[in-house]
């Protein structure tokens, strides 16, 4: 009896934690000084990150940056990918780093790539129209992406899953919204996506609520319920 009950108490805590990982909100990094980026990167936050703008369409990018204070780390670019399946649904991982790497599904563990040499490209194809998180391993480092495959099924996937897409999609386009301060989900059943707006905008806009909406319904390309909250940006130090 004592060995069920300490199963039901470790299965609930397990939940509990999982629900707070995946309603973790992502918020945008506002810097504080600017700094000088090599050829192909640009500033965001207080490092640099590979222009979006040189990278091939459906393409990943894995590759190392080098910053002042932690030296050289390993990085994907974009972290997120948003791909239309009726267009094209194969997507392709270039390893321009200085180890080999091998991609993971991490959520099921269905599909993988192993052995992407420095210098090389594999890819894969994703027929099923959903979120897709994965990590990348080379050497001893590991960085986590995510795939967000639309196709014209997606309004039929249920509200937590869209919720998910739909953050991923804003947030890997922090530097397009200014205004933008953080976007989360996996709150409660049906909550969909929250998105906080800087307060200022309360003072510049007359119904600022009613019109960030309408704005971020038209950029997340489906249906999702949208919350809409103010707060203060969050600086780096």
């Amino acid at each position: 009896m004592k060995s069920r009950v300490l199963i039901i108490i470790i299965t609930i805590i397990i939940i509990v934690v999982a629900t707070l990982l995946s309603s973790t909100p992502i918020y945008q990094e506002f810097p504080n000084k600017q700094i000088s980026c090599s050829e192909n990167f640009i500033q965001y936050g207080n490092g640099c990150i590979l222009d979006p703008k040189s990278i091939e369409p459906n393409t990943i990018i894995i590759h190392h940056v080098t910053e002042n204070t932690a030296g050289t780390r390993l990085a994907i670019s974009p972290q997120t990918l948003v791909i239309d399946l009726e267009e094209n649904n194969t997507i392709t991982w270039a390893n321009q780093g200085i180890f080999t790497a091998n991609v993971t599904d991490r959520e099921r563990g269905l599909w993988g790539i192993d052995e992407i040499k420095p210098s090389a490209k594999k890819s894969i194809q994703l027929n099923s129209t959903g979120f897709y998180s994965f990590l990348v391993i080379a050497d001893v480092e590991g960085e986590v992406g995510r795939i967000v495959a639309l196709g014209n099924n997606v309004d039929s996937l249920s509200v937590g899953n869209r919720a998910k897409m739909a953050q991923a999609i804003i947030s890997d386009n922090f530097r397009e919204y200014p205004e933008l301060v953080g976007v989360g989900s996996g709150g409660a059943p049906g909550t969909g996506v929250s998105i906080t707006i800087n307060e200022k905008e309360l003072e510049s806009r007359r119904d600022a609520q009613s019109y960030y909406h309408e704005k971020y319904s038209k950029i997340i390309p489906f249906d999702v319920p949208i919350i809409i909250d103010f707060g203060e940006p969050i600086r780096l130090d």
